[in-house]
Formats: structure tokens, C-alpha cells, sequence
């Protein structure tokens, strides 16, 4: 087994990470781009029409082009989310992996055995096919890796200590072997897949979401979340959406068969064409994010997975210290009144972001509250509470976690280089930005564990 050390790197305007590769400056990375997007494609990344992501709904998988439209779950039991969507050597089927292990199948995509009912560590991330169809492997966010058909299991991460979990998982094109893929941009080779190179040691600027394998198996490409793209091996860079101001994130990027072009969907269902693929519609109408993509063998056609997409951690989070231990489960907001520091950990255990703060010292006291007041602004005398998202009550006055509080003119107390210092009275104070992040993402209700 071949493996990075765990790293971080900088997704740019046009810039290309690849093993023995000159760097592509950045007006040939926008050359590309401009000359890739079809005139019927969805248009610049700004234009692309905004959706509003549904916490529970229906899944669907659009098919466009000779893509065969072949259906898909209404819902899963328990909040579980579909997570990745491969397709069969034939194109006639695909199957559909599920966070808790589960597989369903359609077309001609044959049921080889899930994870279903069984207990994970932690959920399953992606799924990748084998050659002949006849198998598949499930990976979990931990490494784990499980093998069903013919498929062979070659090794895995589990029980190791990842800097960052696993996002992504591509099958060697003989089936040999797979590569794994972290959120920082570590690659992990298993079986005949060679390594090829990382991300591993450069800071990014967003978490990387995609693997996906050429067809010799000489390289690969990694994607991350603003759609920069790095090229490894015999892998060729076809442009990229690096610099560009989405409104949405991208979440898969698919190779066309030839490797000279791939497709890139966004979250809000646009489909992005470079090189030689080409556009055959998106789904920017559907009620749900896309999730995950899949092409079919020949290139003409591709299937979007629309529902509850996996949730796609925040730069911060790659590099912030671990989830303070005991400090609960599911879906919750942790404050460290020691560390001076919040996390907001996701109901699946990915950590979708973590910043410094500003509170009072042993206050509150450690335990468990729940979010039940939110005001856009809170008022302290004179001062201005930005995005108020309160959880706890104190003798005079509610607690909870707001922007630095602004003066009648509108400047702030205290700058955000003063965060991680006890500076509050009572309540929690974050960056303006994170006050606004905690209020779109913690409705009331939501749960707020305090520890040391």
C-alpha cells in the first residue's frame, strides 16, 4: 500500500497540480474553460439558477443523452441519504449506494450483497463498480473498505488515523486494486493502483470531493469543491472552474471514456463540459442538490443523482483540533469554554466546520442546551448582536452565540484576531461571517453541547 502523507492544498484560478506536469498558467486554465463550456450548457457558474437544499425529500436520477431514465427511491427511512451512483459496463443500469451500506439496483445492475441493517462506524461515502459488473466496493468515511461479487478486497484504511475522512473512491480500470481519496487531497493506493501523486501537503481552499481513474490506470484527477481540478499521472487537464464565483459547490467530476475531457456537476445541477464531452442537459429545475454523477460507457449520456447530498466539510474544518471526546452525537454545535472554540459536527460525524470564538470564562456551565431563540439582531444596551441564535438563559438575560457586537456606528468591539480570548460577558461571540453561518445552519432546536 501507497500512501500520502495528509495535507492540505490551494485550488487557484487555473492552476494545475500534477506529478512530472509543468504548472498551466492561469490564461490557459481560462482558455481552456471559456472553450469548453457548449453553448448549450448552462452558462457561467454565476448565472446558474440557486436552489434551496431540503433537509429530508425525494431522490431522483435524471438521465440525459442515451442515458436510460430508469428510476430511483422516493425516500430512505431515518434521514439516510443516497451518497454515489455507479454505472454498469453496459450503461443499461446503475447502482445506488446509501450512507448506512444499503444498495439498490435498476437495469441491468445485479444485486451483489450491502451493508444494510449492518452497524457502521462511520457512513458509507462512495461505492465504485468492477470491470465486469459483477461486483462493487463500498467505502466508509473512516476507510473502511467492503467488497461484494467480484469485487476483491485489497486493503483499506480502517482503524487507521486520517487527518481527514475519506470523500471518494475510484476502481483501477483491471479491478485489481482502488484508490481512496481524502478531503485534504491524500490519495491512498490499494492493490495494482499505483500512486500517482497528492494533494497531501498544500494548503487548499476547499475540500477536494472526487477521485476519478483514467482508462489506463497511469493517473488520475482529483476535483475540489470550487471546481479546481489537479491532474496526476497520464491524467490531462482539460480547464477547470478554479477562480471562478460559484454559487453552489462542485460535487463530481466523471471522465469521458477517451479521458481527453470530463464533466463537472455543481450542487445546484449545473453540468459543466471540458475537452471532448459533451453537454447533454442539467437539472437545474429539480427540487433537490445533485449528489452525484455517473456516465455512461460511450460518452453520450449521463445520469444526475439528485436528493439530501453528503455533506461536503469547510476548509477550516480540514485543519481545526479534533471534536473535543464526550462531547455527544448527531447533528450538534460544541462549544469548548477552554479552547475558546465551536464546532458544528454533522448528524453523519463529519465536522462541517470549526472556528475560534469568544466567551466567558466557565460560562455557562458544561451540559447540553438546545437552540430555542433566534433573533437577526439582539440588542445589549447600545450594542447591536448580529444573527442571535440563543440556547441558553442566564439570570437577567438570554445566552447564546451572535457577531462581535457592533457600536451605534456601526464598528465592532473587538476585532476578529481577538477571537479565542475570554472577552464576553456571558455570551458566545464569532466573526460576522461565522455568526451568519451558525444562523443558516442551526434552526431551533438544534443541539448545543458545552464542555470544559
Amino acid at each position: 500500500m501507497r500512501m500520502t502523507g495528509a495535507g492540505r492544498s490551494r485550488v487557484g484560478p487555473g492552476r494545475v497540480a500534477a506529478r512530472a506536469r509543468s504548472i498551466l498558467i492561469a490564461a490557459v486554465a481560462v482558455a481552456a474553460l471559456v472553450t469548453a463550456l457548449a453553448p448549450a450548457d448552462v452558462g457561467r457558474p454565476a448565472a446558474l439558477p440557486r436552489l434551496q437544499p431540503l433537509a429530508a425529500g425525494p431522490f431522483a436520477v435524471h438521465a440525459f443523452g442515451d442515458a436510460p431514465a430508469l428510476g430511483a427511491p422516493a425516500a430512505l427511512p431515518d434521514g439516510r441519504r443516497l451518497v454515489d451512483v455507479a454505472s454498469t459496463p453496459t450503461g443499461g443500469g446503475y447502482w445506488l449506494a446509501g450512507s448506512d451500506g444499503g444498495v439498490l439496483t435498476y437495469g441491468d445492475a445485479t444485486f451483489h450483497g450491502s451493508l444494510g441493517g449492518s452497524p457502521l462506524n462511520q457512513p458509507i461515502v462512495a461505492m465504485a463498480a468492477s470491470p465486469t459488473g459483477d461486483g462493487y466496493w463500498l467505502v466508509a468515511a473512516d476507510g473502511g473498505v467492503f467488497a461484494f461479487g467480484d469485487a476483491a478486497f485489497h486493503g483499506s484504511l480502517g482503524g487507521s488515523s486520517l487527518n481527514q475522512p475519506i470523500v471518494a473512491m475510484a476502481a483501477s480500470p483491471t479491478g485489481d486494486g482502488y484508490w481512496l481519496v481524502a478531503a485534504d487531497g491524500g490519495v491512498f493506493a490499494f492493490g495494482d493502483a499505483t500512486f500517482h501523486g497528492s494533494m497531501g501537503g498544500v494548503t487548499l481552499d476547499r475540500a477536494v470531493v472526487q477521485v476519478a481513474a483514467t482508462s489506463t490506470g497511469g493517473g488520475y484527477w482529483l476535483v475540489a469543491a470550487d471546481g479546481g481540478v489537479f491532474a496526476f499521472g497520464d491524467a490531462t487537464f482539460h480547464g477547470s472552474l478554479g477562480g471562478w464565483p460559484l454559487p453552489h459547490p462542485v460535487v463530481a467530476l466523471v471522465p469521458t471514456s477517451s479521458g481527453e475531457g470530463y464533466w463537472m456537476a455543481t450542487t445546484d445541477g449545473g453540468v459543466m463540459t471540458f475537452g471532448d464531452a459533451a453537454f447533454h442537459g442539467s437539472a437545474p429545475g429539480s427540487s433537490q442538490p445533485v449528489a452525484a454523477m455517473a456516465a455512461m460507457p460511450g460518452g453520450e449520456g449521463y445520469w444526475l443523482l439528485t436528493g439530501p447530498p453528503p455533506v461536503t466539510p469547510r476548509i477550516r474544518a480540514l485543519t481545526a483540533p479534533p471534536v473535543p471526546a464526550g462531547s455527544g452525537s448527531g447533528r450538534r454545535i460544541v462549544y469548548s469554554n477552554s479552547a475558546q472554540r465551536a464546532w458544528l459536527v454533522e448528524g453523519d460525524g463529519v465536522l462541517y466546520d470549526s472556528f475560534l470564538v469568544s466567551g466567558r470564562r466557565g460560562y455557562p456551565p458544561p451540559g447540553t442546551y438546545r437552540v430555542w431563540l433566534r433573533m437577526r439582531f439582539g440588542r445589549s444596551g447600545s450594542l447591536s448582536l448580529p444573527y442571535f441564535v440563543g440556547f441558553a438563559h442566564g439570570a437577567t438575560t438570554s445566552v447564546g452565540f451572535h457577531g462581535i457586537p457592533l457600536r451605534p456606528d456601526g464598528s465592532p468591539i473587538q476585532t476578529d484576531a481577538e477571537l479565542g480570548q475570554f472577552r464576553s460577558h456571558g455570551c458566545v461571540r464569532v466573526s460576522q461571517s461565522d455568526a451568519e453561518l451558525i444562523w443558516n445552519w442551526a434552526p431551533l432546536g438544534t443541539t448545543v453541547v458545552l464542555v470544559p
